[in-house]
């Protein structure tokens, strides 16, 4: 009989995914929301919750019963969103207090499995010689809010670890993911490219590992049936691609002819610097590189889905969702 699963985050880019993709595999669901709950049935069960429920220890044991694993997903991920006090107190609520609590009510409920999702980003925003592996340390600089609320909450989980009966902390850190229902940058590009509007990418060579919702939701299923024990930090990915690279199988995807031209690096770093922008021009111009040989070997996985067909798919959803 496979686990009955409870789920935070269901309604998100990836949790909308490996919603679909857990009830497909024979998973019974709990699902955690803030939203109306209209989509329970025999294999699913989605439970309205209020803003005080969530940071309810009691309400948390109560909605996990007979649950055998946990995945968390929520998260606040907008930067943007903390710009005032409010904001930011519900930000450090979510991102900081709420994991932790989750946490206490699953150990306090017997659940076997706690899957925690990070980001690569804990590791650094680029990588230099080397590519991050699981054993990276974390990097402390970082300045980046999401990042450091990320960094904060695995070394609190680790901490409460060490003292209960869970059979394993699973952290997962995956770097830039797409598929169907893609946000943010992705689907930003995807819409440029479409349109034909010119890009200045000719010079963007350095790679960046991603991966796609498809083969991140199988991992995170061979972790559910893993026998592994303890503390495991994964990371994972499909591809190490170039933005150059990424632009012109975007394009031939969309049957578009590729809209660069060249603009040296160093020009494109210093427009950025003016702007106001070096942050979102080093995702650009400077690689992030995984190496994931550690995960594949401890959960036997491997990406099954093609880049290019997941990106098809990528595009697919996101063209029918404005058509």
């Amino acid at each position: 009989m496979k686990p009955k699963v409870f789920l935070t985050g269901a309604t998100g880019f990836f949790g909308s995914y490996l919603k679909k993709a857990l009830i497909k595999n024979g998973y019974n669901l709990v699902c955690l929301t803030r939203k109306n709950a209209e989509d329970s049935n025999d294999k699913l069960i989605t439970l309205s919750a209020k803003n005080e429920d969530f940071f309810s220890k009691d309400f948390l044991k109560n909605a996990m019963t007979n649950c055998d694993a946990v995945i968390h997903l929520a998260a606040i991920s907008d930067n943007n969103y903390i710009n005032n006090q409010y904001d930011r107190d519900e930000f450090n609520k979510i991102n900081k207090e709420f994991p932790l609590i989750l946490y206490k009510a699953a150990k306090e409920s017997q659940i076997k499995k706690f899957i925690f999702m990070s980001t690569i980003k804990v590791n650094g925003e680029y990588t230099q010689e080397v590519s991050f592996s699981e054993n990276t340390p974390h990097d402390t600089g970082n300045r980046n809010q999401y990042v450091l609320s990320k960094i904060n909450t695995e070394n609190a989980l680790i901490s409460e670890y060490e003292n209960n009966n869970l059979e394993l902390l699973s952290i997962i850190r995956p770097p830039i993911i797409y598929g169907e229902g893609v946000r943010g940058n992705i689907k930003t590009l995807i819409k440029i490219i479409d349109k034909g509007f010119p890009l200045p990418t000719t010079s963007l060579n350095k790679k960046r590992s991603m991966i796609s919702v498809y083969n991140l939701a199988d991992l995170i299923i061979n972790i559910l049936n893993s026998k592994l024990t303890g503390i495991v930090k994964s990371c994972c990915k499909d591809i190490d691609i170039s933005t150059n690279d990424l632009i012109k199988r975007i394009a031939i995807s969309l049957n578009k002819a590729k809209p660069d031209f060249y603009i040296p690096t160093g020009l494109l770093q210093f427009g950025a610097f003016i702007i106001n922008k070096t942050e979102m021009m080093n995702k650009l111009t400077k690689p992030l590189l995984i190496n994931d040989n550690e995960t594949r070997e401890n959960f036997n996985w491997e990406p099954s889905l093609d880049f290019e067909i997941g990106m098809h798919k990528t595009i697919d959803s996101l063209i029918n969702s404005i058509s």
